[in-house]
């Protein structure tokens, strides 16, 4: 939306924004209290999602967070809650770009860069599942993009 915004202001400086330009800004009306809500259930949530991914994450894999002798949990799940506020940003805001350009680009270089690949992949094909249990089915629809575009990226 921010990054719609900015485009659309450059674009049509001058001028009256065309129908086909506002379409967007009629879209996002549309779900804006939708997506207020998901991102308030989400951010009071944050504790019991980090939680349940934590504990079916080392259900799955008891060693999911070690690497060698060493124990990943707290930085692991630092991580994640920082990923999860920015794709709940990004769902709230409908700017993807933002949320793949300003974190998923920086993160992907470091989860390859540390071999850290199938503990990422692993939580983020759970997240989702653990987030349906907090969100509606609506609220769910509008994260969804924002979880697939962090999945595809750090993988």
């Amino acid at each position: 939306m921010l990054s719609q915004l900015k485009r659309l202001s450059l674009e049509a400086d001058g001028r009256y924004a065309t129908d086909k330009e506002l379409a967007f800004l009629k879209s996002y009306g549309q779900t804006v209290r939708q997506r207020i809500s998901g991102y308030e259930k989400i951010r009071d949530a944050e504790d019991a999602i980090m939680d349940e991914a934590e504990a079916q994450l080392m259900e799955i894999d008891p060693q999911v967070f070690h690497q060698g002798t060493q124990d990943f949990t707290d930085t692991c799940r630092r991580d994640r809650k920082n990923t999860l506020r920015h794709a709940s940003a990004a769902m709230l805001f409908h700017d993807l770009d933002r949320l793949r350009d300003g974190l998923l680009l920086w993160q992907q270089t470091i989860v390859r860069a540390i071999k850290a690949e199938q503990p990422s992949t692993i939580t983020w094909q759970e997240i989702p599942e653990i987030l349906r249990e907090h969100l509606s089915a609506e609220e769910m629809d509008l994260m969804m993009p924002a979880l697939h575009l962090t999945q595809a990226l750090l993988r």
